[in-house]
């Protein structure tokens, strides 16, 4: 069936095209015309220029303009485009012809996610536009509302700067792109309508949910349909199904913005304020004109106010502060220079606030210098003509779209010095309020259709990135500058998220105190963590054992002070300096942490039971059920229990096996899917294919359902329970600190066990709806009998049927446990292994070229790689075991706990001692592994890997009791998925220098950057992947 639905889809595509070039030519042949026209490059029927253009936008473009003029006309399939790049046809653009080129051109996202064209952005030039504009300047973005709302700037900016302050001491890399993103949606929803979105004080977190993913997918969306707008045939064949999409999001997007009017309805009839705000919300105000027109304030129109202020307000002042921070990063002595200035005119004893600007000229240089850099709609908004007109001397069409390049202007050599470098100082003392430098700098457009947001934006990002430079010391992560690598689209985004290390300056520390209320608590801990000291110093009895060495720490914190991100290699450097054995206090916590396989060895052999057990951390608690999971349950009779149902009943060779044609068919949809998107020369994100694959996989797996992409049942369902996986994921991380210093869980440390206790709250009742959903299907009959049956039986079926012999110990609890260790042990680690090798043969393409030699020999052309082909690919398998010792995903594996003392190495340990085995730091040792650094599969050629890890040198998935159980499983999905896209895609770097390979920190060792690759079917494979 998929067959013939691609042939038909295909002879329609080609029957509309075939007839769409015949118009075209026709048109061609009958007009001609003597009005001299633009430049313009070669075209290819139908296509037009678009073959032309790469991403970014706004370079491809600059590179036409440099080739061809300052004023190009281009064809965008079958769109008239003109593209001009210079001040003087701006100035040209939007004086003489302001009103001509005053309409906007007809996209789709205009059309839904805009509201049929009527908002302010997209609404055509006249008497509605007119109304929505006023509505603007003198209701919404006045200069008395703007200041009437800095109080909710004000105190956005101040609960970020108390975030990053509680944060400070952890030594953690903090990603901007994130906080900024969310800083400015608070600050903007918020003022429309009083409420928060994220972090504390969120009143309703479902709903705060639900508007954060349709936002973020329309956002998307509106991207993915300019493909539709250039090419309207593609509508026709429902490409991509993006139109049906968008639709639907539009619907749930109105379900909550009505919400909202609703809301603030029954306040104002009851009598209310806008909740917490003293002042008017947006939305208030918006209520209370449609009293005086209630024919023209209709709900459509304050929702496409809503959608607008959200919309273009949140994504570019975000990037802008992104932008700016990467900009100061790479250019400390601005950064100075900004810090001197701030210090001299705010001071220290307070912080910055929307008052001090006037004060502030150099601050004010870098934002401008920022957005000549890197404006945040590089081409502005489009433009498109409403009527024929002349443009330096050319004539231009009714219905022409015009992109105005301002990137190109704001890099123009002839107007800037040193046009590409960072220099705030070339605006020092010059007027702004020059018609845009004689529209030499224009970040926010000019004339009718230019930003009416643009008083308010300087002012939010002018007081988040003063407040930032004037509070901490910025690092950048590593000794490499900021990537400054922009991403695609009509605006600019960066192509990799900002990441930083920060500290507090001490001279702030005090005022960082006083804000965030922290004198009481550190007077407090300090008093407990000083009598929890004394008190174990008076009962700890002189032992003559001899203890392992230690480095000299700290009272309270212990060595916690030493350790940075990533956690192995700050460990490998301590190992280096005091040996392969090396004991370590963190916080009230005995650490011992062993990096030679002889150390190993006597650990999980000599040892095995003494290190059986798991500490208790809070993550064990909440995440693992109260320590009953398979991963966090001591060792004992439920451990073996637990551990026989895994061995036994779901990861046999048998059950493995039933599962194949699972694991064989969400590989095959991959492939499919990166296939039919081959052709439209993406960049793909592999960090978000591989992670979407993972968890597909293994859902259907435990469950029979898939939560990613296509043929996903309940879309609603399926958000929540990756947002569940991934919140897991994050909280078990960021409650590290409380685990170490149980103190800080008395004072509820940033909240962090209140969320895991709504969090496990919101997952026991997915989990809870999954089991019942089996339940009622076994009650009712609804599977099938007989061998089809076996193969399809899903993990919570066998669990189920276990329960039915076993009621007593096979409980709900047990299944949901097992549910969640085997997605968040799985679909993360599968992930970032498949992450890191696909960057491995990125970086060494002749490993890449050797795979490919052995896959087309063993396998061939003529079909696709299967796991039964697996044992006939050697190299293949050394690829994967030389990604799994150079980057293991377990870099510590998961840490052990001494049921009771012992020794190792000769040196005494206490009971209830943390092991850490530092995996990474023994694959990695030189004098185990020649040239060790260096990505090497040969090395594996003929190797046999004994059951003991090649002499416990290797042992990505651990060894002993507390070994991973899913090894085979494992390596059988990393083979068929590795191998499947080696056989069918030819693969390329992004740009010219080597995957960056920095490693995160985290419980699996994700990649900083997230993998980012070109592709191409390989040309002999075309054939067959067609027939998928």
């Amino acid at each position: 069936m998929d067959d013939i639905i691609f042939y038909f889809y295909s002879a329609l595509f080609f029957f509309f095209f075939s007839f769409f070039s015949f118009f075209v030519v026709s048109k061609i042949l009958q007009k001609k015309s003597c009005h001299p026209k633009p430049p313009a490059p070669p075209s290819l029927p139908i296509l037009g220029h678009l073959h032309l253009l790469k991403g970014p936008l706004h370079r491809s473009l600059s590179a036409l303009s440099r080739r061809y003029g300052p004023l190009i006309s281009l064809r965008l399939g079958s769109r008239p485009v003109l593209v001009v790049s210079s001040p003087a046809l701006v100035e040209e653009c939007f004086t003489k012809n302001d009103i001509i080129f005053a309409n906007r051109p007809r996209f789709i996202s205009g059309k839904y996610i805009n509201f049929n064209y009527s908002t302010l952005i997209w609404s055509s030039y006249g008497p509605h536009w007119r109304n929505l504009r006023r509505i603007a300047v003198i209701e919404l973005l006045s200069s008395s509302r703007i200041h009437m709302l800095s109080s909710v700037r004000s105190e956005e900016t101040r609960a970020l700067v108390k975030e990053l302050f509680r944060g400070s001491g952890l030594g953690k890399v903090v990603e901007l792109k994130q906080k900024f993103s969310e800083l400015t949606l608070n600050m903007l929803i918020r003022m429309i309508a009083g409420k928060r979105y994220y972090g504390e004080r969120v009143v309703d977190l479902e709903e705060a949910r639900r508007f954060r993913e349709v936002m973020k997918e329309l956002s998307a969306l509106s991207y993915e349909s300019k493909l539709l707008d250039f090419l309207p045939v593609l509508r026709w064949v429902g490409f991509k199904g993006v139109e049906k999409r968008m639709i639907g999001l539009v619907k749930k997007r109105d379900v909550l913005l009505q919400g909202l009017i609703d809301e603030h309805t029954k306040k104002k009839e009851d009598g209310f304020e806008s909740g917490e705000m003293k002042t008017k919300t947006l939305v208030d105000v918006l209520l209370s004109l449609r009293e005086t027109e209630p024919e023209y304030y209709t709900e459509e129109i304050i929702k496409g106010i809503i959608t607008v202020l959200v919309g273009a307000g949140s994504g570019t002042s975000s990037m802008a502060m992104e932008w700016a921070m990467s900009l100061l990063l790479n250019n400390p002595e601005v950064t100075k220079k900004a810090k001197a200035e701030l210090d001299l005119q705010v001071g220290k004893d307070r912080l910055l606030d929307e008052s001090d600007f006037h004060k502030l000229p150099y601050l004010h240089c870098i934002i401008n210098e920022t957005l000549r850099l890197y404006p945040a709609a590089p081409l502005l908004v489009p433009h498109e003509s409403s009527e024929e007109c002349t443009l330096g001397g050319f004539h231009v069409p009714r219905g022409t779209m015009l992109l105005v390049n301002m990137w190109a202007v704001h890099q123009d050599p002839n107007l800037w010095p040193d046009p590409t470098s960072f220099k705030p100082e070339r605006f020092e003392g010059v007027e702004m309020d020059k018609v845009g430098l004689n529209f030499k700098f224009l970040p926010f457009g000019y004339g009718r259709r230019s930003c009416p947001g643009m008083g308010m934006a300087m002012k939010v990002v002018g007081l988040v990135l003063g407040t930032l430079i004037q509070c901490f010391e910025w690092e950048r992560v590593g000794e490499g500058k900021v990537d400054m690598m922009e991403g695609g689209g009509f605006i600019m985004p960066k192509a990799h998220p900002l990441e930083v290390i920060y500290r507090p300056y001490a001279d702030m520390i005090g005022l960082l105190m006083e804000e965030e209320g922290l004198i009481f608590y550190s007077a407090l801990i300090f008093f407990f963590s000083a009598l929890f000291l004394i008190y174990k110093l008076l009962l700890k009895s002189k032992s003559s054992h001899p203890k392992p060495p230690s480095p000299p720490s700290i009272p309270i914190i212990g060595h916690l002070y030493l350790l940075k991100k990533p956690l192995h290699r700050s460990l490998s450097a301590l190992s280096h300096r005091y040996g392969p054995i090396l004991s370590l206090r963190f916080g009230f916590r005995s650490v011992l942490v062993v990096s030679s396989p002889a150390l190993v060895e006597e650990c999980f052999t000599k040892n095995d039971i003494v290190f059986s057990n798991r500490p208790h951390l809070l993550a064990g608690k909440y995440i693992g059920f109260n320590y009953t999971t398979l991963g966090w349950s001591s060792y004992g009779p439920h451990w073996r229990n637990l551990r026989r149902i895994a061995v036994t009943e779901i990861l046999s060779s048998n059950r493995v096996n039933m599962l194949s044609s699972i694991r064989s068919n969400e590989i095959h949809t991959l492939v499919k899917e990166m296939f039919r998107d081959s052709n439209l020369g993406k960049v793909v994100d592999l960090h978000q294919k591989f992670s979407e694959l993972m968890l597909n996989l293994l859902m259907r797996m435990i469950a029979g359902k898939r939560y990613c992409g296509e043929r996903v049942v309940d879309l609603e369902e399926a958000r929540s329970f990756m947002e569940i996986v991934q919140e897991s994921l994050a909280v078990s991380g960021a409650s590290n600190l409380l685990d170490y210093l149980p103190v800080l869980r008395w004072i509820g440390f940033k909240g962090v066990e209140k969320r895991m206790v709504g969090l496990v709250k919101r997952r026991d009742e997915l989990l809870q709806g999954l089991i019942d959903e089996h339940r009622r299907k076994k009650k009712d009959n609804t599977f099938e009998s007989g061998e089809e049956m076996k193969k399809r039986k899903t993990l919570i079926d066998v669990l189920l049927s276990l329960q039915g012999r076993e009621p007593e110990f096979c409980t709900d609890n047990m299944i949901k446990g097992i549910i969640m260790a085997s997605l968040g042990a799985g679909s993360e680690a599968l992930a970032a292994t498949m992450e890191w090798a696909m960057s491995l043969l990125l970086n060494n393409p002749e490993v890449m070229k050797k795979a490919k030699a052995e896959l087309d020999t063993q396998v061939g052309k003529d079909r696709f790689l299967n796991e039964s082909d697996l044992d006939e690919l050697p190299f293949l398998q050394c690829v994967i075991n030389e990604t799994l010792r150079l980057y293991p995903a377990n870099p510590l594996l998961i840490p052990h706990e001494s049921s009771e003392d012992c020794t190792l190495g000769g040196l005494h340990l206490p009971r209830g001692t943390m092991l850490l085995v530092n995996l990474w730091a023994i694959h990695r040792d030189p004098n185990l592994w020649a040239d060790p650094t260096s990505f090497k599969p040969e090395r594996f050629e003929g190797v046999t890997k004994d059951n003991e890890g090649l002499n416990f040198k290797l042992l990505p998935f651990g060894y002993g009791r507390r070994s991973c159980p899913a090894m085979v499983m494992s390596m059988k999905v990393l083979g068929l998925a590795l191998g499947t896209l080696i056989q069918s895609f030819e693969w390329e770097r992004v740009g010219e220098e080597k995957v960056d390979m920095m490693e995160g920190g985290g419980i699996t060792m994700p990649k900083v950057q997230p993998l980012e690759a070109m592709y191409r079917p390989y040309v002999d494979m075309v054939d067959l992947l067609s027939r998928l």
